[in-house]
């Protein structure tokens, strides 16, 4: 080897030396004033409200990587109280800790020269949050914003990604009549992009929390309902603040307990609900209106799922009356803010089941493949006076053939629950009835073939009335006996069956040589029942008045 080169070896080498030992004291040295500082940034950002408490941190210059162990953020109770005394005591507190923040890709020394921070990722592990919303707080100091706070410690803060990994979060909502409201969340994932706090981006509307973009994932949301008769799952809910895009794989609400055991429960007769939907997906959803407890939706969408119910007609019925409990009036009495233009329901199968005491056995009724349009659902007044008007344009096959369409017209803020329903029924064989006609009516269907059933009605949580047609040929029934065959089926009543289809019953309407019949039917609500059973006596009213004749009362 030359000298020349032994030289410039040497020199490389001991460059490399100094750079590294440089490297390293600055390390030290840095890691001393990063102590200080960080400690020093939360106590007087926060106006002593919060301490910050961390264990180790590590510091690599060369690669500008810092890494802190066991952070924690707490909020000092009595510098609380003293502001809450004050009247500058903010709404919101939080309460945090975790194993470990990493930072990469820092640029150390704009901060120490600067007060700038620039930085790569910041990697918060295994956050646990509690945030603590108390809306009988009151804060009569000036507003500032976001960055006039941060601009007299930081003069610019630029990070290109913060990530939240397996984060717990607790959120307490405190109301101003001291009733708490509690949610926690495991698994969840946040991201920021993009997260740049200065002059211009404070007016930025295009970002959100000063981000590029913004994005949550919740792997699992486990909730039991207050009164301890359901679970809800939510599973892997995702939301892109940008896009403004919330996206859900799937929503259950699973009973706790069997039939037996929610009728125990319950005591008096109630529905029992096991429901799913699947891959629900709304757009024009706003992180600010998600924080301040309200649901603004543009359109939403609902792709698959079930829902049946279920109802023990044994038990008594409730203490009270339903008075109050139409959709639209339900809607009105919400207390969270809520509106959705348009959604969207398609691939729902429908289930109901009652148990008849009188027979001792459940009748079912199906609706599959159910779905539909639903237009302007809101309990906000000003959208309220310029359209009143609730909209469900509904489909679905009943049992296994009838093509069933309804319309739905809620009117909106009306105290009386006023409505309208109009629909069409056509192509169904009769004889697929009877799974809810034999065990709830103890009447089998023998044949009919129902060509189109036409209703249009009018109603409020008092009664229903409107106009009625059904077309249909081949209508027998029996009268069925507590006796039963050999193979468990119940036995007809022979000659009440026969009488009946030869006196009571038109076999067809319309009847040969004669006009269509058509009804007018009206019915008074029982106020211990629902909105749709009020809706099905009014159409069953309407099905007597077209096909029992004028010798039926004599005879059924």
């Amino acid at each position: 080897m030359t000298k020349f080169w032994k030289i410039i070896l040497t020199v490389t080498a001991i460059l490399a030396a100094v750079v590294l030992g440089t490297g390293w004291y600055l390390s030290i040295h840095w890691k001393n004033i990063l102590d200080k500082e960080l400690r020093r940034f939360v106590s007087q950002g926060s106006d002593s409200l919060y301490t910050l408490a961390y264990g180790k941190i590590s510091m690599n210059l060369l690669t500008g990587s810092v890494g802190i162990q066991n952070v924690a953020l707490l909020p000092d109770t009595a510098v609380y109280d003293r502001l809450v005394r004050e009247q500058r005591a903010p709404q919101v507190i939080y309460n945090a800790k975790m194993s470990r923040v990493q930072v990469s890709g820092l640029k150390i020394w704009r901060y120490f020269m600067d007060k700038q921070v620039d930085a790569g990722i910041f990697t918060l592990s295994e956050p646990e949050i509690t945030v603590v919303q108390d809306l009988r707080s009151r804060d009569t100091t000036p507003r500032r914003s976001f960055y006039a706070s941060v601009n007299e410690l930081i003069h610019d803060f630029r990070i290109r990604q913060v990530n939240l990994t397996n984060t717990r979060l607790s959120y307490v909502h405190i109301r101003e009549d001291s009733s708490r409201k509690l949610a926690r969340f495991d698994n969840l994932d946040v991201r920021l992009r993009d997260l740049r706090i200065d002059s211009m981006t404070e007016k930025d509307l295009s970002r959100v929390l000063y981000a590029q973009n913004f994005d949550v994932t919740l792997r699992q949301w486990d909730f039991r309902t207050p009164d301890s008769l359901y679970w809800l799952h939510v599973n892997n809910i995702s939301y892109n603040a940008v896009e403004r895009v919330a996206e859900v794989e799937s929503v259950k609400l699973e009973p706790r307990y069997n039939r037996a055991g929610f009728d125990k429960q319950k005591g008096t007769q109630s529905d029992r609900f096991e429901v799913t939907f699947n891959h629900i997906r709304a757009e024009g959803v706003r992180l600010e209106d998600l924080l301040q407890q309200a649901i603004f939706v543009k359109s939403a969408s609902v792709d698959g799922g079930e829902l049946h119910a279920y109802r023990n007609r044994a038990l008594p019925y409730p203490p009270g009356d339903k008075y109050g409990g139409f959709p639209n009036q339900l809607l009105d009495k919400l207390k969270m803010p809520l509106t959705i233009d348009t959604l969207k329901v398609q691939g729902v199968n429908i289930s109901y089941s009652e148990f008849n005491p009188a027979s001792g056995e459940t009748g079912k009724i199906e609706f599959h493949q159910a779905g539909g349009t639903f237009l302007h659902i809101t309990n906000q007044d000003s959208l309220i006076q310029q359209n009143n008007h609730c909209i469900a344009d509904v489909h679905a096959i009943l049992m296994r053939t009838g093509k069933l369409r309804a319309r739905f017209d809620f009117t909106l803020n009306d105290a009386s629950g006023a409505f309208g329903v109009s629909g069409q029924l056509t192509d169904m064989d009769g004889r697929e009835m009877n799974p809810a006609t034999r065990p709830l009516g103890e009447v089998g269907i023998r044949s009919a073939s129902i060509r189109e059933m036409d209703f249009n009605l009018r109603g409020n949580e008092r009664s229903c009335s409107g106009t009625f047609k059904l077309l249909y040929s081949d209508l027998k029934i029996d009268f069925l006996k507590d006796v039963r065959n050999a193979k468990g089926k119940k036995r007809k009543k022979g000659l009440i069956s026969f009488l009946a289809n030869v006196m009571a019953l038109h076999n067809e309407n319309p009847s040969p040589g004669k006009p269509v019949r058509t009804a007018r039917p009206r019915f008074e609500r029982d106020p211990k029942k629902s909105f749709f059973n009020l809706v099905w006596k009014t159409i069953y009213a309407g099905i007597k008045e077209t096909v029992l004749t004028d010798a039926a009362s004599g005879l059924m």
